[in-house]
């Protein structure tokens, strides 16, 4: 090589170490476990049972989640969003994004007593709920915002034992499909979710409303194990709502699970935003004048049509206290380079 050449490596490897870091170089080498499945491998005819269990024995595991640097692409907004998330069972939910030049453009939020919503572009309105009154809301067979649905889209799935729940069916896909029903005041609700035949893994979440139209989906991707605590998550995930137009995009980054450090005690308390009023969306003024008019989805491509029997009956999972996390161990990890 003459020294042009390698004066010019030189400079190119001192811009990428300056915009990147140290870390970015450890980053590009770092080997990273891939994760293990959650369904058994001995077996060639999984039962319900056997996929609700796995399923929920890990996402019970996960008691908290928190990252700061998430990144979000929302429709309409033509920069990424970076984001910050808090989870901590059972209802506590904060997500905030926001860019750099304009500063904060989203905040959800959930505890104990409500949740709210606050979009900058939606001008002079922030909205919430109480969770006791939001069965009755008539939101609820429109948009399915309540923070459980947001918790089960971030990936933390857990199939109820006060749920129906019938399957698994074979997708066109080829994933397996489980169908849950839940009753409520309104009707009942419905929820197909797509789990990976081989590793039990959920790859997508479709909630239809008691009219049987698709009011809400999710898709998981690029999974994910952490091995301080065993658990498997999908790093990143699309939403989709009826009414809302194109698609929202998430990456968890890096995710913290189950810390030692407490949340601030104001990190769920509903915010006070200047210029915006709170509205309570169960309030019988909420859709008073405002033409809403909401179109559902369409359904998946892979979505099997087959009618959802009668004859369901509940599935009681097994204990949180027998629910233990795969260990290192016991998961005998394999080591891929990203």
């Amino acid at each position: 090589m003459n020294n042009r050449l390698f004066r010019l490596a030189v400079l190119l490897c001192a811009v990428l170490v300056i915009s990147t870091g140290c870390e970015g170089i450890k980053n590009a080498f770092r080997r990273t476990p891939q994760p293990p499945p959650l369904l058994p491998q001995s077996s060639n005819t999984l039962t319900l049972e056997q996929i609700i269990t796995a399923i929920n024995r890990n996402s019970m595991s996960i008691r908290s989640i928190s990252t700061e640097d998430a990144t979000m692409m929302v429709p309409g907004v033509l920069f990424q969003l970076r984001s910050r998330i808090m989870f901590e069972r059972p209802k506590q939910l904060r997500i905030q994004s926001g860019i750099g030049l304009t500063g904060q453009e989203l905040d959800f939020g959930s505890n104990d007593s409500m949740f709210w919503l606050w979009v900058r572009r939606l001008p002079n309105e922030m909205y919430y709920c109480r969770h006791d009154q939001f069965a009755a809301c008539p939101m609820r067979s429109l948009v399915p915002i309540d923070p459980d649905w947001i918790i089960e889209a971030l990936g933390i799935v857990e199939f109820s034992p006060s749920d129906r729940h019938e399957g698994p069916f074979k997708a066109d896909d080829g994933s397996l499909m489980i169908v849950s029903r839940r009753q409520t005041q309104t009707g009942v609700f419905t929820k197909k979710t797509f789990i990976d035949a081989k590793n039990g893994w959920v790859l997508r979440q479709e909630m239809y409303n008691p009219q049987q139209e698709l009011t809400a989906m999710a898709v998981s991707s690029n999974h994910t194990f952490d091995a301080a605590t065993g658990i498997i998550y999908a790093r990143q995930v699309e939403v989709q709502c009826q009414g809302a137009e194109g698609k929202m995009t998430l990456d968890l980054g890096n995710v913290k699970f189950n810390s030692q450090t407490a949340f601030s005690s104001t990190m769920f308390q509903m915010p006070v935003f200047d210029g915006y009023k709170a509205v309570d969306i169960n309030s019988p003024e909420f859709l008073q004048n405002r033409g809403v008019i909401i179109q559902p989805l369409a359904p998946s491509a892979s979505t099997p049509s087959m009618p959802v029997s009668s004859a369901a009956i509940p599935y009681s999972p097994v204990p949180l206290s027998t629910a233990v996390p795969y260990s290192v161990a016991e998961a005998h990890i394999q080591t891929v380079v990203k």
